[in-house]
Parts: structure tokens; C-alpha cells; sequence
């Protein structure tokens, strides 16, 4: 064999690779997207809020991996598998760049690590920035939870959570001991277990990282929701912190996701 044929055939074996190579990761692709989209999640996690929700803490590399067995539906109402920026498919959201690591993701984890829960499905749909006059029932982003979460219940699934983490524009209100609030919340807990028809939906808020305070109000004021709302609790910000005063760090959400992991299986133990 004379060094041409030589060139010949080794480029031949080489296109012959590079062929199996975009043949094999084409059909992996293909059979991927057949799956993910025959993929119709039953038991539904709502995620709402402000900042802190949509996530602003700086993605780091291992947050690239795909969460096996929990799924996130996507800007086109589409089950993908899920991935970060989590918030990135929220309908009411601030610009793209804004969108980055938040509490869902740890949460998912510790969830597909638990083995039993094989078919879960969030929905995340925060906004930065927001007050809860904009969330309460009737509002437009309250509409589009709503909306969104009745979209992924489908006819055979059920929103059978919901995460809130907000309050951080609401500090400030005149609103001693923060009783206007709450009856705001409940009211945002109460009509969401109405629209989803579901009287037993869990409802977990978050303490915020502020040091404030008013926010050691505010925070006694969540703890009022384990005493006079069923099927609702609170999880501790404790030993957490902010890059900035206002939003948490990595570590803190992926702390504050375990502790929903755990508060939520506690209560959903505890369901009939």
C-alpha cells in the first residue's frame, strides 16, 4: 500500500467515525426528547416568590447536571428534564442574564435520591423584586401560577405542594406585626388549594436572610402558618447567608432546599 492509499484509508476510517459519532448522538437526542415528552408528571411542585425564588446566586459547574426522575416544565408548557437556571422558563420573570441558582435544584436532588417519589414534576415561576399585592388571588402573577400549574396537573396529575419564598419588598410596609400580610398569604394558600381542588396541597414558606429588624417580625409572623393553616409550615433560614444582604449565597440554597426536601416529606407523610 503506497502512501496515498495510506492518506486514502485513513481518511476513510476517520469520516467512518465521525459518522457512527453524529449517528450515535443524533438518535440519542431523538430518543431523549420521546421520552421526556411521553413524560407526564403526577405529582406537581409549585415554586413562587420573589428574587430569592427565581435564584441570584452565581452557577457554578457541577450545577450542570440533569436531576434524574424530576422533571420542569419548560416556557412552552413541555416537560423537560430538569436542568438549571430553573427560573429560566417562569412566565413572569425579569431578562434571561438575571435567571441563576436557586433552592429548587438541591430540593430536586434530595427528592430523586429519596427513591420515592419517581414521577415529580415543577413548576417554577418567581419574579424578582415583587410585592405580595402582586401575588394575591386575582393578581396577574397569582393568574399565571395558577395557569401554569393547572397546565402541568393535566387531567391525571395534582399540585400536591407549594414552595414561597418572598417578603423581602414588603420589610418595609406599615403593617405592625405583620397581620395584614398574613391574611394576604393565607389567602394566597386558601385559593390555590381551591383552583387546584386540592384542600390538602401542602404550602412551605421560607424565612428571609435579611438583617433586619423587622425581619425577626416577620418571621414570627411565618410561624403562624404551622398553628392556624393545615398542611402548612415554615422552613428556618438559620445559619444561612447573603452575598449581598438580600440574596442568599450557593451554599445557603442548597441548605434552604434540603430543609424544603425534609419539611415537605414530614408533611407529606402526614397526608391521608
Amino acid at each position: 500500500m503506497n502512501r496515498f492509499e495510506i492518506e486514502i484509508h485513513l481518511i476513510s476510517r476517520t469520516l467512518k467515525f465521525t459518522v457512527a459519532c453524529f449517528l450515535f448522538l443524533f438518535t440519542s437526542i431523538i430518543r431523549t426528547t420521546a421520552q421526556t415528552q411521553a413524560v407526564k408528571p403526577e405529582e406537581i411542585i409549585l415554586l413562587i416568590g420573589q428574587s430569592n425564588m427565581a435564584g441570584r446566586a452565581a452557577l457554578e459547574a457541577r450545577d450542570t447536571e440533569i436531576v434524574a426522575n424530576v422533571f420542569l416544565l419548560d416556557s412552552t408548557d413541555r416537560w423537560i428534564p430538569l436542568k438549571n437556571p430553573l427560573n429560566l422558563h417562569s412566565s413572569i420573570r425579569k431578562v434571561k442574564g438575571m435567571q441563576r441558582y436557586n433552592l429548587g435544584y438541591n430540593f430536586s436532588k434530595a427528592l430523586s435520591e429519596d427513591g420515592n417519589f419517581s414521577n415529580t414534576g415543577l413548576v417554577v415561576n418567581a419574579k424578582g423584586g415583587t410585592n405580595i399585592n402582586q401575588w394575591v388571588p386575582g393578581a396577574h402573577f397569582y393568574q399565571e401560577a395558577v395557569r401554569r400549574g393547572t397546565i402541568a396537573a393535566g387531567t391525571n396529575g395534582k399540585v400536591i405542594a407549594t414552595f414561597w419564598l418572598q417578603g423581602e419588598s414588603n420589610l418595609g410596609d406599615d403593617d405592625p406585626e405583620f397581620k395584614i400580610y398574613f391574611e394576604k398569604l393565607k389567602s394566597i394558600v386558601l385559593g390555590l388549594r381551591a383552583e387546584f381542588e386540592n384542600e390538602q396541597m401542602i404550602f412551605i414558606a421560607a424565612e428571609l436572610g435579611k438583617e433586619r429588624p423587622e425581619n425577626d417580625i416577620f418571621k414570627k409572623m411565618l410561624s403562624r402558618l404551622e398553628d392556624e393553616i393545615p398542611h402548612a409550615a415554615t422552613v428556618k433560614a438559620k445559619n444561612t447567608s447573603t452575598y449581598d444582604g438580600t440574596h442568599f449565597d450557593h451554599q445557603s440554597l442548597d441548605t434552604l432546599g434540603l430543609r424544603f426536601y425534609k419539611k415537605f416529606k414530614e408533611y407529606f407523610k402526614k397526608l391521608p
